[in-house]
């Protein structure tokens, strides 16, 4: 896997902007450009209502605005200088702008900030990083506003125990474990270990042998729940990324719901590495 364009969300607050210091500081050691989105979306009233001069003018407010707010943003991250970045702006729902920019682009990684403090209605329906995970083609790192450094020493990869179809979305661990001198670990989350196949046991094991050339482990961990059991491991192991692929029909399939994904890309104090197959 070749990291070389990196796509970073910016909508100018504290949480995208941290998301884009640790950015360049992954651009710097991939080096790899980053491209800045702000996506805005404009109900366009009735023209019978509202006239189209007036729509033009909204239109040209957010233009001004936004490339206002780009500029100040150039001076006040100033590690921008260090590596090679673009910015664009769209009229668009935030999804749809990064599946354009991606498309347009050739982007191979998302990297967005998410609010360490969420309100009751983003943990009922989700946030925009919840949003994304679900819809991107490309691995997305979420960057909680608490994390000011990338260094992951210790990453974690919770498999379902599923086949990985394309096992090369797995080596942007192992890039990230040769950069840190990082530790894997490799784990499921069971209800009953009895239960375990042989099937399952030599996946685990074949996941594990990608990363042979690492300091890598693998076992099954039990708990009752999946989001329990992932997060009292990320905690017990005192792990620094966590990384995961979420399914649909899967035994994984449970956590990507926006009503269980509180507990992991909404309220998660670690950055998690999601990626589809």
């Amino acid at each position: 896997m070749n990291i070389k364009n990196i796509l970073v969300p910016i909508d100018f607050s504290a949480c995208s902007k941290n998301a884009l210091k640790v950015a360049i500081q992954i651009a710097k050691l991939l080096d790899a450009k980053i491209h800045m989105v702000n996506a805005v979306h404009v109900h366009h009233p009735h023209p019978d209502f509202v006239g189209g001069s007036l729509i033009d003018s909204i239109m040209m407010d957010y233009e001004t605005q936004v490339k206002q707010s780009f500029t100040e943003l150039e001076s006040e991250v100033i590690e921008l200088k260090d590596v090679p970045h673009e910015a664009d702006r769209f009229v668009s729902y935030l999804t749809d702008a990064i599946y354009s920019e991606s498309e347009q682009k050739d982007i191979d990684l998302i990297i967005m900030g998410t609010r360490a403090e969420h309100d009751s209605i983003e943990h009922l329906i989700g946030t925009r990083a919840t949003d994304i995970i679900e819809t991107s083609k490309v691995p997305v790192i979420v960057i909680p506003e608490n994390v000011h450094e990338f260094a992951p020493k210790k990453i974690g990869f919770a498999s379902d125990l599923s086949e990985i179809k394309n096992t090369k979305r797995l080596d942007l661990i192992g890039i990230f474990a040769k950069i840190f001198n990082s530790k894997v670990y490799v784990f499921s989350i069971v209800d009953d270990p009895e239960k375990l196949t042989a099937q399952d046991q030599k996946l685990l094991k074949e996941i594990a042998e990608r990363f042979k050339d690492y300091d890598c482990s693998a076992r099954t961990v039990q708990a009752d729940s999946i989001t329990k059991g992932i997060v009292d491991f990320t905690k017990t192991h005192e792990l620094d990324l966590l990384a995961m692929i979420p399914r649909e029909y899967s035994f994984f399939a449970k956590l990507f719901r926006k009503s269980v994904t509180k507990n992991i890309a909404i309220d998660t104090d670690i950055p998690l590495l999601s990626f589809h197959e």
